[in-house]
C-alpha cells in the first residue's frame, strides 16, 4: 500500500513540469491557441482592484416629504395620460390623489378672480 502511494505521489508531481510544457507547446499550434491579432500579454500582471475602499460619500440632497409627494404625483398622472393615449382603462385614484384635487377646487374657488380687460393684457415672448 506505501509503495502505490509513493508511486502515485512521483507520478502526479512530474504531470505539474509536464502540463506546463504541454500549454506552452499547445498554444502555439494554429487551432488550439489564441487568435490572430490578439495583443500580447502585459510585461507585469496588473493589480487586483481595491475591494476594500469605500466610495465617497453621495452629494446628493434627499427630497423632502412635499417634494417626494410632488414627484409621486407628476409620475402617476404621466401615467394616466400614457394610458388614456393607448386606450387603457385608468388606474383607480388613491385617496391622496382624490383629497389633492379636493384641495384643488376648494383653494381655486376661495381665490377671488379679477376680470381681464383686453387693454391690460399683454403677451409676453
Amino acid at each position: 500500500m506505501p509503495a502505490v502511494v509513493v508511486a502515485s505521489a512521483i507520478a502526479l508531481s512530474g504531470c505539474g513540469s509536464i502540463s506546463q510544457k504541454f500549454a506552452d507547446e499547445l498554444s502555439q499550434a494554429p487551432a488550439v491557441g489564441l487568435p490572430a491579432g490578439t495583443p500580447e500579454r502585459p510585461a507585469q500582471p496588473l493589480a487586483y482592484p481595491a475591494v476594500h475602499d469605500i466610495p465617497p460619500a453621495r452629494n446628493s440632497v434627499t427630497l423632502t416629504s412635499i417634494e417626494q409627494q410632488k414627484m409621486e404625483d407628476d409620475l402617476m398622472a404621466a401615467r394616466d395620460q400614457q394610458q388614456k393615449g393607448v386606450g387603457m382603462k385608468a388606474q383607480p385614484k388613491t385617496k391622496r390623489q382624490i383629497r389633492q384635487e379636493r384641495e384643488l377646487t376648494q383653494h381655486q374657488a376661495q381665490q377671488p378672480t379679477a376680470p381681464v380687460s383686453s387693454s391690460s393684457s399683454r403677451s409676453i415672448y
